[in-house]
């Protein structure tokens, strides 16, 4: 009877055995920080499935999570990995490749059917770049906050305004009530430096996107003759990119025009153009590309006890059964 117990026992233990959930292998994948719903973001959880992805709400958080050694790298527009590796020069932190083809910035704007004379207001935007892109300004400002040649793509086409849209005292709309009010109002989600940050009064908004944004507002004043402000209101990014547009006319804050945002919102020609980067600190693995990151295999999960094993677990327990008989 005891033997027969012991019996049971022992294939009840095997069993539990096999259905105890086994260990990874271990190792063998990189934690990568990016901002959530960025075009960072969106390649590293469609092109590398061997890294470990940890979205954090702001850039600054991706990047203190580097500093703590949480993430072995941060992936991010590279502008903004460069000009943080230079200002934090003394915590190790480097660039230590670029990938994919180059983006283009955009400034959003509300689709013509979710506000009335948006496209007036999208064609006057268009303009105004297209004038500082001409007569120079836009330049002057690209090297204030940025080394190396000036680099931007021009994707205007055929449709893309060249004129100013008229304005008279009987106009309505997006475009009117800027003139009319005499205040541009941009969301924008910061600090994210170079393009958008605080001065030293932790309040003014200084950045590439912020004297883009005044050289628009310079460029419509003088177009309607009337004096037209730029303001800039702190968003979250997930405000931002549900286009919602409330409380602000337009949106200047590093935006990557992509055909999925396209969909719920317009944008106007590009204003900049960018390529992502891999930031790294000095514990980081030692890297060359993005193409590392995807190099080392994904973790698998070690194969179930196999026939053997439970053979032997078997014989032993046998064994033991047959010692105890004597």
């Amino acid at each position: 009877m005891r033997i027969s117990q012991a019996i049971k026992t022992l294939f009840v233990v095997a069993l539990i055995s096999l259905a105890i959930p086994t260990t990874s292998a271990g190792g063998g994948m990189y934690t990568i920080g990016v901002q959530g719903q960025t075009t960072s973001d969106l390649y590293a959880n469609e092109n590398l499935p061997n890294a470990n992805v940890q979205a954090y709400d702001t850039m600054d958080a991706a990047l203190l999570a580097l500093e703590n050694g949480d993430v072995q790298f941060v992936l991010g527009d590279l502008p903004t990995l460069a000009y943080y590796a230079v200002d934090n020069s003394d915590k190790g932190l480097t660039v230590v490749g670029s990938f994919g083809d180059d983006e283009l910035f955009g400034i959003a704007v509300p689709k013509e059917a979710d506000r009335s004379g948006a496209g007036d207001l999208l064609d006057a935007i268009d303009v105004a770049i297209g004038e500082m892109v001409t007569d120079g300004s836009y330049d002057q400002v690209y090297n204030t906050w940025f080394s190396g040649d000036v680099v931007l793509t021009d994707d205007s086409t055929a449709d893309t305004a060249t004129v100013y849209p008229t304005i008279d005292g009987n106009s309505t709309g997006a475009l009117a009530d800027v003139v009319n009010g005499g205040t541009l109002t941009f969301g924008s989600d910061y600090p994210y430096m170079p393009f958008e940050g605080t001065d030293e009064d932790g309040t003014t908004v200084i950045g590439f996107d912020a004297d883009v944004a005044a050289g628009i507002c310079t460029k419509l004043s003088a177009a309607y003759d009337t004096e037209i402000s730029c303001d800039l209101v702190l968003k979250g990014w997930d405000e931002l990119t549900a286009f919602q547009f409330d409380g602000y006319d337009a949106i200047i804050s590093a935006m990557t025009k992509t055909e999925e945002r396209a969909q719920m919102t317009d944008f106007t020609r590009a204003y900049y153009t960018s390529k992502q980067g891999i930031l790294a600190s000095a514990d980081s693995p030692s890297i060359t590309g993005v193409d590392d990151l995807n190099a080392m295999p994904a973790e698998e999960e070690e194969d179930s006890p196999s026939l053997a094993v439970l053979t032997s677990a078997l014989a032993v327990g046998l064994i033991a059964i047959a010692r105890r008989k004597h």
